[in-house]
């Protein structure tokens, strides 16, 4: 089919409830007639069905597109869904996040409409991403600085998962909603995300409908055929129990969920999960995937996901055909830099992401797939292939972009006079403070030389209690360092943890008269299937007949105010384990020491520091409020509390080291040879693990 032959699509928006008037079936502009028509059809507001049809006349009569409205049995079935009205005024702030570059007039058209909104409490951030001129500077300036507030920030290094992270950054609303600058809102569009969120925070994300804001070019038809960004009419639910779609790709076809043009998180749950990769997205050598990752994340952390047919946009597709085959090759670097990203950081996904692989080939290359069926006659198979060939290309460059990532500094961050730190975010700074959390073990003076890197002297530990001391530290427990993190409070300057892991005798005798001489506080992560036995576990390297801490004595130190914490049954590698062995680990762990104790018990450590999104997601799902891996670095408030980080003290960490680390202007990096070999470690023990059970 040549270019003459394509006629423009007329799109119409009209509600069956409300009045309608006669369509003029020509371009006002070019004259040119329209030779078909995408109607979305509404019932008082709320989207219920698309028509397409063909028309070939000047003038589309309100009779006729009532009569082929009744024909549509989706309209009418919309007659018998009621929903309860969208709020207005009364619901959680939330804050709009639109990256954008060099694309002022598009963005005007997109703040407008949002100006319009008919819910009140929200604002809008305007993430200005790598510009090359001060249009959009100067829009916000001259149409925006008044009224509803309008937010810029500039964020100088490419990427749109940096310039959402930049956005997410500069927020502190419950709700964080994102679009794209080539989009129209809904006038319900905020009140419609905003209504989907549970006050048990069970709902993580929400998506919403995207339909095309024209059809005036064939590149623009054959982009709604192919993308088929519109999920349907139904409101839908995703997570990982009960509402799991059938068939073997769920979770990893994330474009089932949304797509990153209309899409709002619990802002606790986005920070949750670390934000957006900001190696993934356009702009980056992977051009996309950083919605699908952030999809799939949030799903896999134990939240849910909701598909909401009422949070409805308008997108301007791409125009021409030239940049068709660039587009193509994008979207399926984005997917397999999406899917790289997922292994990489759990490996043990990989299995399950090759035993979902024929389904995968077949939706992708199989003629009768949905994605294929929607495709029309003239879509060109240089673009099916160039997409195919994309998808190949994105793991090396997922890896590329994600090493050049990880050599960005973060956003910029200065020492001041009073120890916390200054974090600047885009155009403007906020006090982020680090917390140094130290991870103890064994307190006592002798132990088999296998184990001597584990244990500190009491003397030892005293000399790292004065340097806390010198330097004004204020000790608090996990729980109560999590607390102030949860609720946004002010962490207070100079916030420090200290925990002891396994729960073995010698804290009571080594440990404890330290910290009683200096007044702090501390939190311990017991072992519960050994308590009142011997250190099993350790038999390895010579130390399996340590005594452990008994009942009686955790209840007498959970009375002295030490935090007792769990630390599994057994102490195994948890990343390995089954789900479900996995969950009893955990489970069980926190059951016994409350029974125990007689308490609750909010906090948890992983054995060996190991974890994965699996098991981070059953430590949140058991009732735990935080928990902890083993990670050469301090952590912030935008730490995800179930991986917070912890520094290891060894023996062979003295008092000028652990001040060194204390005072470090950034996070401390462990050095480039350890983290490769950590990482060399982490892979090979859990394909190690794969290989052992498919035998």
């Amino acid at each position: 089919m040549s270019e003459a032959q394509f006629r423009p699509i007329k799109v119409l928006d009209v509600d069956v409830c409300r009045p309608m008037n006669d369509v003029q079936m020509r371009d006002p502009v070019s004259g040119e007639r329209y030779g078909g028509v995408f109607c979305l059809v509404r019932r008082l507001g709320r989207p219920v069905s698309i028509m397409e049809f063909a028309f070939d006349g000047d003038v589309l009569t309100t009779f006729d597109l009532r009569a082929r409205i009744a024909g549509d049995k989706a309209v009418q079935d919309g007659a018998l869904q009621h929903d309860a009205p969208l709020p207005k005024k009364e619901g959680p702030f939330a804050s709009v996040v639109i990256a954008t570059r060099n694309r002022a007039e598009s963005l005007a058209r997109c703040l407008d409409s949002l100006l319009l909104q008919t819910y009140e409490p929200f604002d809008i951030v305007v993430v200005d991403n790598a510009p090359s001129d001060r249009q959009t500077a100067d829009l916000i300036a001259a149409r925006y600085a008044r009224g509803k507030a309008v937010r810029y920030v500039r964020e100088d290094v490419p990427g749109l998962g940096r310039a959402h992270n930049a956005g997410l950054a500069n927020i502190s609303s419950e709700l964080a909603l994102f679009t794209d600058d080539d989009v129209i809102v809904d006038p319900n569009w905020v009140a419609a995300m905003a209504a989907n969120f549970d006050r048990a925070g069970r709902v993580g994300c929400v998506t919403g409908l995207i339909l095309p804001a024209e059809l005036d070019t064939r590149a623009q038809f054959w982009t709604e055929r192919h993308g088929g960004f519109g999920k349907g009419f139904a409101r839908k639910v995703f997570d990982l129990a009960g509402n799991r779609p059938s068939g073997s790709l769920f979770p990893f076809t994330a474009g089932q969920f949304g797509s990153g043009a209309n899409m709002a998180f619990r802002t606790d749950a986005l920070r949750q999960i670390g934000g957006f990769d900001s190696a993934l997205g356009a702009g980056t050598v992977a051009r996309g995937g950083d919605d699908l990752a952030s999809f799939y994340a949030v799903v896999q952390a134990g939240f849910q996901l909701v598909y909401e047919p009422r949070a409805l946009v308008w997108h301007h597709h791409r125009r021409g055909e030239d940049g068709m085959r660039r587009q193509a090759y994008g979207y399926g670097m984005g997917l397999g830099a999406y899917l790289t990203k997922v292994v990489v950081d759990d490996p043990p996904a990989a299995l399950q992401l090759a035993r979902a692989m024929p389904a995968g080939i077949a939706h992708m290359a199989g003629p009768t797939s949905p994605k294929n069926q929607r495709l029309p006659g003239d879509y060109p198979g240089t673009l099916i292939w160039r997409e195919r060939l994309g998808i190949a290309a994105g793991v090396p460059n997922y890896l590329r972009s994600r090493y050049a990532a990880s050599r960005r500094p973060a956003p910029g961050v200065a020492r001041t006079e009073n120890g916390q730190d200054t974090y600047a975010k885009g155009g403007s700074t906020a006090m982020r403070p680090t917390v140094p959390i130290l991870l103890y073990h064994s307190i006592d003076t002798d132990c088999a030389p296998a184990y001597r890197r584990w244990m500190m002297t009491p003397d030892e530990l005293d000399q790292h209690m004065k340097v806390l001391v010198e330097g004004g530290y204020r000790p608090v427990t996990m729980s109560a360092l999590a607390t102030i993190f949860r609720e946004h409070r002010p962490v207070p300057p100079r916030t420090v943890v200290i925990t002891f892991d396994d729960g073995l005798c010698d804290f009571l005798t080594g440990a404890m008269p330290v910290l009683e001489r200096y007044g702090f506080a501390a939190t311990l992560y017991v072992v519960s299937g050994f308590v009142g036995k011997t250190s099993e576990w350790l038999t390895a390297c010579g130390e399996g007949e340590r005594r452990m801490l008994d009942w009686n004595e955790l209840r007498g130190l959970a009375c002295e105010g030490i935090e007792i914490g769990a630390h599994t049954v057994s102490h195994p590698q948890l990343d390995i384990l089954s789900p479900t062995e996995a969950a009893r680990e955990i489970l069980d762990s926190k059951l016994a020491l409350e029974h125990g104790l007689k308490r609750p018990v909010h906090s948890f450590a992983y054995p060996h520091g190991y974890s994965s999104r699996t098991t981070r997601a059953l430590v949140r799902g058991a009732g735990f409020q935080s928990a902890c891996r083993v990670r050469h670095a301090l952590t912030t408030t935008t730490e995800d509390p179930f991986t917070l980080s912890r520094i290891v003290m060894t023996s062979e960490v003295g008092p000028a080291e652990l001040r060194r680390l204390l005072t470090q202007p950034v996070l401390p990096v462990a050095p480039p040879a350890d983290r490769l070999a950590a990482t060399g470690w982490r892979m090979f023990r859990r394909f190690q693990h794969i290989a052992h059970a498919g035998s």
